[in-house]
């Protein structure tokens, strides 16, 4: 939906410049796609005042564009025009209000007056001829929608578009990425390091304190409330397309860096891990079913290189047979896939995010993590990974399945279960403790992944507690929801 412009000015003293400048901004190849115009005197004939007709419209518009001349024009009974009153309930509207004044004309004693109350409200521009006065609204609608957010002269990550000062910035968040920077030395920390220092450092902070939307982004208190889909958003389904019941489903906010290691470890606890049998009295080393890096490697990529402009969010999808992760954004002019799982020159859409992730230890080097996804999936004897660009976004796959064989298809009768199915299995047979539940899942003990899983699956209302009101009783166990019963059954009706 186009912004709505209302011109404003003494009618008869500027035809001419208000019907060459609604033509020009209709017109414009990038005016035109954002900005429609209301003209008084383009009007269709009405029984209604003058008053009762233009006063609705400035509210119902989203820029005021005043004009001012040598007139004040014509007064109504309180002696104020036309012009004035539209101008004041723009103001009490909270219109934007642009005004743009003729210079070297001797102005009525009424409109002088009306001048110094423009004056300070806003900051008002000078014309002499048409073209300057075309030039200098161009200049101050392109401004409005940089504001706005629809178009852009500065990166977005190097833009200062929100308030955020360093009184807004986490501390917390700091001391953590200062933690992982000084642990992956990529630059040399001094020992008083704190959150303007990594501002500067990072350019992320102006001469008048504000801080930049990079280190929002990764510093604020809350992020999300100056970038609403700045989120990371993700699912878990049982089968091999999106469909319901929905398993697990989190929405992840805060600091680039906390969404990262929430996704990666949403990934991770919701694939399998085989345990090693013990040696020594000791648990041996056991092995992911996907490898971590290759995971955080195209979570981070889906966040560092996200169109951040665009509402839409990032998306982590984990299916029975793929992990799937959709981030807002498309490859840049002239990239094909191909260029993807090669080594590649670097051009990010956001390079002082991707600088202070790289300084953080979460980018190798650049031009590298789309390849060695592909090299650590291949490692692991798994499909190699697929990335499909789209027009509004940007779709990387991490297949669950190992070459030489399909995998299991949907069910639990076919081939081993997940840690989730075996619960839900155990379950469906009656109530276990904890203890209980990992010898029926064939587990030695209770680890603490297991811990995690069950407490995941409660949280997500799968299963819950027999004795709600005492968690930690020791006569506590576990059932299923109606919600478990409702994927156990749909996981038995699989073939």
């Amino acid at each position: 939906m186009k912004l709505r412009i209302f011109i404003s000015s003494v009618q008869k003293e500027f035809a001419e410049e208000r019907r060459l400048l609604a033509e020009y901004i209709r017109h414009d190849p990038l005016l035109g796609l954002f900005f429609s115009v209301f003209l008084f005197e383009e009007s269709p004939a009405v029984d209604v005042s003058a008053a009762k007709l233009y006063l609705p419209e400035v509210e119902s518009s989203d820029i005021y564009l005043g004009i001012i001349g040598a007139e004040y024009g014509n007064v109504d009974n309180e002696g104020i025009s036309p012009t004035e009153r539209e101008y004041d309930a723009a103001t009490k509207f909270g219109r934007e209000r642009l005004v743009f004044l003729r210079r070297g004309v001797a102005r009525d004693v009424r409109l002088e007056k009306f001048v110094q109350k423009i004056q300070t409200d806003v900051v008002r521009k000078s014309f002499t001829t048409e073209e300057e006065l075309r030039g200098a609204v161009y200049a101050a609608l392109v401004r409005s929608l940089e504001k706005r957010g629809f178009v852009r002269t500065t990166p977005f990550d190097l833009a200062f578009d929100t308030d955020c000062t360093l009184s807004d910035i986490d501390d917390t968040k700091v001391d953590d990425y200062l933690r992982r920077a000084h642990s992956a030395k990529k630059i040399t920390i001094p020992d008083d390091a704190d959150s303007k220092w990594i501002l500067e450092k990072l350019e992320a902070i102006s001469p008048s304190g504000k801080v930049s939307n990079t280190g929002v982004l990764l510093f604020a208190k809350n992020p999300q409330s100056y970038f609403m889909s700045s989120e990371v958003k993700c699912l878990q389904y049982w089968g091999t397309k999106v469909e319901r019941p929905i398993p697990s489903y989190q929405i992840y906010d805060g600091g680039l860096l906390g969404m990262i290691e929430n996704a990666v470890s949403f990934v991770m606890g919701r694939t399998n891990h085989e345990v090693g049998e013990p040696r020594d009295g000791a648990a041996a080393p056991g092995r992911d079913e996907l490898p971590y890096l290759a995971v955080r490697e195209a979570i981070v990529n889906a966040v560092c290189h996200r169109d951040y402009v665009s509402h839409g969010g990032v998306q982590v999808m984990v299916f029975r047979n793929r992990v799937e992760i959709i981030n807002p954004g498309t490859l840049p002019k002239g990239w094909t896939v191909d260029m993807l799982t090669r080594t590649h020159h670097s051009e990010p859409r956001n390079e002082c995010i991707a600088k202070a992730l790289n300084w953080a230890g979460y980018v190798e080097r650049s031009g590298n993590g789309t390849e060695s996804i592909v090299e650590r999936c291949q490692a692991y004897n798994l499909k190699t990974p697929e990335y499909l660009p789209g027009n509004v976004d940007f779709r990387a796959i991490i297949w669950r399945e190992s070459l030489g064989h399909q995998g299991p298809k949907s069910g639990p009768k076919s081939g081993p279960k997940s840690v989730e199915e075996r619960i839900l299995s155990s379950l469906a047979n009656g109530e276990l403790s904890s203890a209980e539940l990992a010898v029926a899942i064939g587990q030695h003990s209770l680890s603490g992944k297991l811990k995690l899983r069950i407490k995941d699956m409660r949280s997500d209302g799968i299963i819950e507690y027999t004795i709600p009101d005492k968690p930690r009783s020791r006569l506590q166990k576990y059932r299923l929801t109606d919600k478990g019963r409702g994927i156990w059954s749909k996981l038995l009706g699989s073939v």
